[in-house]
């Protein structure tokens, strides 16, 4: 791997995804095309691909760089793999189409039958063209007296639309696909990939509405975007921690899903799938959801958030105490 591939200028290049993209949506809000749907535009800005591959790629650094914090040239490697891996996994759609040709009519212009089959060659849709005539206005049409009556009033087309099966259509990335094998392609897809999760971040974060004083433990400094500002490690052990304080132990009271589905609803998110979700990932191993010095820092993180919160850090002391001693 290229030495000019390090986790600084990574930081940095993604930061600029994020500042134009911050930049796009602040112009948007002062010029006509700002929409009334603040959602509809932010989609729009962030646009994510959602083939298999790039799913993949996307659950890659999701796990190897913000949950192992592994460096972004060892992730382009593993994303170079994959791609060996997955080459056969592309997918095709295939289209048959056939027109009528019939006097009068321009060619190419009406169906008479399109198929459209998925990578397993399955049909999926179809559409089929069916010819009319009147015979009436044919009559017309051949009488002289009637110089209203035109060819399309005497010959028209019907279409019949069946949907056999769905055919999932994927949206792919401009920036590197399965026939991309040069490093920076990949770099450039984790720079737009990881600046636009950065923007998202912020943007919820900014249109959240918080009550300016929330009651209750599970707040811990007392206002829920204390815990919304954590990186999804940070909240993943914070949670772990709550609930344990509750007398609920993951994997003995709790499921991981439970706790999943709990910071995904925090975080305003669809909670459908939840599986997919790198808090699922993290909640599976919790709490050493990273490796050596690394969990630690996060575990001394988390007792300080409940130092402030005036909570008790007897459990999280606990598991420091046994990461030390190995």
């Amino acid at each position: 791997m290229k030495n000019e591939f390090c986790t600084g200028e990574f930081e940095k290049d993604c930061l600029a995804v994020f500042e134009k993209l911050l930049q796009g949506y602040n112009r948007a809000k002062l010029t006509s095309a700002w929409e009334s749907e603040i959602n509809t535009l932010v989609d729009k800005l962030t646009h994510l691909p959602t083939s298999p591959f790039h799913r993949e790629l996307i659950e890659l650094f999701d796990y190897h760089y913000l949950v192992l914090s592994e460096p972004i040239e060892e992730i382009i490697k593993q994303a170079l793999e994959l791609r060996e891996q997955m080459q056969h996994t592309q997918r095709y759609v295939t289209i048959k189409e056939k027109y009528f040709s019939i006097p009068f009519v321009p060619k190419n212009t009406h169906l008479k039958s399109l198929e459209v089959f998925n990578h397993e060659g399955e049909l999926c849709y179809q559409q089929t063209g069916e010819i009319k005539y009147s015979y009436i206005q044919f009559l017309k049409w051949i009488l002289p007296w009637y110089k209203s009556v035109r060819i399309h009033d005497v010959i028209f087309f019907k279409q019949h639309v069946t949907q056999h099966k769905d055919l999932e259509i994927y949206y792919y990335s401009p920036l590197v696909d399965l026939s991309s094998a040069d490093p920076h392609d990949y770099y450039q897809f984790f720079c737009d990939y990881y600046g636009k999760t950065q923007f998202l971040n912020y943007f919820k974060t900014k249109v959240r509405d918080i009550p300016a004083q929330i009651t209750g433990q599970f707040y811990m400094s007392g206002r829920v975007n204390t815990v919304l500002s954590l990186s999804s490690s940070q909240q993943v052990l914070w949670a772990y921690f709550v609930f344990r304080l509750l007398g609920l132990k993951l994997r003995l009271n709790l499921e991981a899903s439970m706790l999943t589905k709990f910071l995904l609803l925090m975080n305003k998110a669809e909670i459908n799938d939840y599986k997919n979700s790198y808090y699922y990932k993290l909640f599976m191993k919790a709490p050493y959801i990273k490796e050596g010095k690394n969990l630690i820092v996060e575990l001394e993180k988390t007792r300080m958030l409940f130092k402030e919160g005036n909570l008790p850090t007897e459990d999280i002391e606990e598991v420091i105490a046994k990461l030390l001693i190995e």
